[in-house]
């Protein structure tokens, strides 16, 4: 079968959502689909990806040289490019990672089902609910996005075939769900090829898109509360921040102001290949998601903890997440709260840890069996194969 992949998020703003797409399609491609990938570039013209199987990699081609970065006329350019591509070449399915309802969006999945009443529609949620992210402080950009939503949302059920989850297994908006946890491409990230050795400084790191429900806030104020009451400060900690400009990044940076923490928290942007590998390997544990609360979650999956997984290096949470049980010994599941996080217990998390040396190789392979798009995606593999 002969697959579409579409996406319309912002690729400047998006380094870890792309990082999962590609994963995503490698997936497929492994699972034997042929899946190519339309969105839009760093100059948001439209681009078509294609997967060279000769050459094992990506090509880029450029369907449509958008003269603007007008929001809508760039969507709309998008649709347009889509349903060429998806009418000359007779796609089987078409995976969208849902954009948020309107009136556009549900144009475009009328066209595709009258053009192509044959081809398979799924639609990627890969949250839900989503309500709870826009009751914060939001600009009025995405409060318009979120009123034409929730006007128009209720008719996907006319187009889309089946609603792929992460850790929700209700329907939607009146569409059956097929529910999955969120996978990676185990290949794409540098194991850790042995644990720091030195205990005297506890380093910590969290790679995210930062935003108010990771709960990043809760590791300064814990920090806080660890130097405002350990005598001499033994051992250190340090934590490091590896996210683009957010307005929560913002939010950060003056609480470390504010209590005086830049002695113990550093804030290094975007990072990736080897200055992020280089990151990676003096830390001791990663920092996952502490505030699912935040937005009403007790399940999720999130790409985070697998990534840390792949690279071999323990991480902390605070909600349930189906992948790694209690028995999974390389990770720590905290109170899903806003208290400040307890610095004396990673520490001694950290301690226990250490004597064992073999931890990164087998939290590799643990990510190997468990956590690679092509195992994750079977459930959807195996609904295609009876709609077929």
């Amino acid at each position: 079968m002969r697959g579409l992949y579409l996406s319309n998020i912002d690729p400047k703003k998006s380094i870890g959502y792309m990082s999962k797409i590609f994963g995503q399609i490698n997936g497929f491609h492994q699972l034997g689909y042929h899946v190519d990938f339309i969105c839009f570039n760093d100059d948001f013209k439209v681009s078509l990806i294609t997967y060279d199987i000769e050459l094992q990699k990506n090509k880029v081609s450029l369907l449509i040289d958008q003269p603007n970065n007008n929001i809508l006329q760039r969507r709309y350019s998008l649709i347009k490019a889509s349903l060429n591509y998806l009418k000359e070449n007779k796609i089987d399915f078409l995976y969208l990672r849902y954009p948020r309802s309107e009136p556009l969006f549900l144009y475009f999945l009328y066209q595709v089902k009258q053009n192509l009443p044959n081809c398979i529609i799924l639609s990627e949620f890969p949250t839900y609910p989503y309500d709870e992210e826009y009751k914060r402080l939001i600009s009025f950009k995405e409060k318009i996005v979120h009123f034409l939503d929730k006007v128009t949302r209720n008719y996907l059920k006319n187009f889309i075939n089946k609603i792929v989850s992460i850790n929700y297994n209700k329907p939607i908006y009146g569409i059956d769900v097929i529910s999955i946890d969120n996978g990676i491409d185990i290949n794409k990230y540098s194991p850790i090829i042995d644990s720091p050795k030195k205990l005297d400084i506890i380093q910590i790191i969290c790679v995210a898109n930062a935003s108010y429900w990771h709960g990043l806030d809760r590791v300064l104020l814990g920090l806080n509360e660890y130097y405002s009451l350990v005598e001499a400060y033994s051992p250190k900690v340090y934590f490091h921040i590896v996210s683009p400009p957010t307005y929560y990044i913002d939010e950060l940076r003056k609480i470390s102001n504010t209590k005086n923490l830049s002695h113990c928290v550093f804030f290094h942007g975007s990072k990736k290949g080897m200055e992020l590998d280089s990151l990676f390997l003096e830390c001791h544990l990663a920092i996952g998601v502490l505030g699912g609360h935040r937005k009403g979650l007790k399940i999720m999956s999130p790409l985070k903890n697998r990534e840390y997984c792949a690279r071999g290096v323990p991480f902390v949470f605070s909600h349930t997440d189906p992948d790694f049980s209690e028995d999974f010994e390389y990770c720590l599941k905290i109170d899903s709260c806003d208290n400040p996080l307890n610095i004396q217990m990673l520490i001694e998390y950290a301690n226990k840890l250490s004597t064992d040396k073999e931890i990164p190789n087998k939290m590799r392979n643990y990510a190997y069996k468990n956590l690679d798009w092509s195992v994750k995606l079977k459930p959807v593999q195996t609904y295609l194969v009876s709609a077929n």
